[in-house]
């Protein structure tokens, strides 16, 4: 069997010309090691339920800014995992997740509601005093008669 190597040409000896968008910096940029943030979520506000608040998520955090499309103005990202999120049963296995995949990541506690209780010896907050009012001298008196008789009268004074 007979080969016959050839020496290589370059098709293309001209260099290739800059990108026209920023784009490629950016998609280059997201190469480097991944960051996440892993923590429990909290109860809705719209809701009395607990529900899926025991669940941990691990979310990506965006490496890009959001791109703008500059014909319709729509928001792109060259990010692909910025949209991401795995939901764990555990903060431990969402910890070992992210440390088998390599990723820098940072746990964050959930602050617990504070429930104050009411005692004697911390009572209950009293409700604001309503503030008060200042009368006009002529006014007095028809706040002060309280028949229909006293304002008929300052009325024709």
């Amino acid at each position: 069997m007979n080969i016959e190597l050839k020496p290589r040409r370059d098709l293309f000896p001209v260099p290739a010309p800059a990108p026209a968008n920023d784009n490629a910096e950016r998609w280059r940029a997201s190469l480097s090691r991944r960051h996440v943030v892993i923590y429990q979520t909290a109860k809705s506000a719209m809701t009395s339920g607990r529900a899926r608040t025991k669940r941990w998520l691990l979310e990506y955090e965006p490496q890009s800014a959001p791109i703008i499309e500059p014909l319709m103005g729509w928001t792109g990202s060259a990010d692909p995992m910025a949209q991401m999120r795995l939901s764990f049963p555990t903060r431990e296995a969402a910890v070992a997740y992210a440390e088998r995949q390599g990723l820098d990541y940072d746990v964050r506690e959930a602050t617990g509601s504070v429930k104050r209780q009411v005692t004697a010896d911390n009572p209950q907050p009293q409700p604001m005093p309503l503030c008060s009012v200042e009368l006009l001298p002529g006014f007095n008196n028809l706040l002060l008669d309280g028949g229909t008789t006293g304002v008929a009268s300052n009325l024709a004074a």
